[in-house]
């Protein structure tokens, strides 16, 4: 059994395949997933992850140099906007347009479906370099998930 905070066989596999830039989008359940994507389906009942546990999930074990939100989410679901931008300070954010997303999604090393039903759940991070100058600085680490 491995010691690090995700156990979902297929998202740990992601997130130690993924490399310099490659792309994790997390989304909500609601979000439609293009056909060839790799799915990972953490959602268990609705609002079962939330985007934010899987978040806090994800960056314990995944060193992420910068995010995008869909472009909405600000407009739509700014709470959970300002709850990911107080959760990450010291990563470099942005948002993604649904066009943009649905590329990132087909390119991604896994497209995490969450049971988050919130409007506008969605989010893109970018894996950082291993070099430990990086992991220093891009390090997100949270006790509770």
């Amino acid at each position: 059994m491995v010691k690090q905070t995700v156990i979902n066989a297929r998202l740990a596999q992601a997130l130690a395949l993924a490399r310099h830039k490659d792309a994790i989008v997390l989304c909500d359940g609601n979000m439609p997933i293009p056909e060839g994507c790799n799915v990972v389906d953490v959602s268990l009942v609705r609002g079962v992850p939330t985007l934010l546990q899987t978040l806090k999930a994800v960056l314990n074990d995944l060193v992420a140099e910068r995010y995008q939100v869909f472009e909405l989410m600000p407009q739509y679901n700014p709470d959970m906007y300002q709850a990911i931008q107080q959760l990450v300070p010291q990563l470099p954010g942005g948002t993604i347009s649904q066009a943009e997303l649905n590329e990132q999604m087909l390119r991604a090393k896994a497209v995490v479906r969450t049971g988050d039903m919130g409007s506008c759940c969605t989010m893109v991070l970018y894996s950082a370099s291993g070099m430990e100058k990086y992991v220093k600085q891009f390090d997100c680490r949270f006790e509770e998930v």
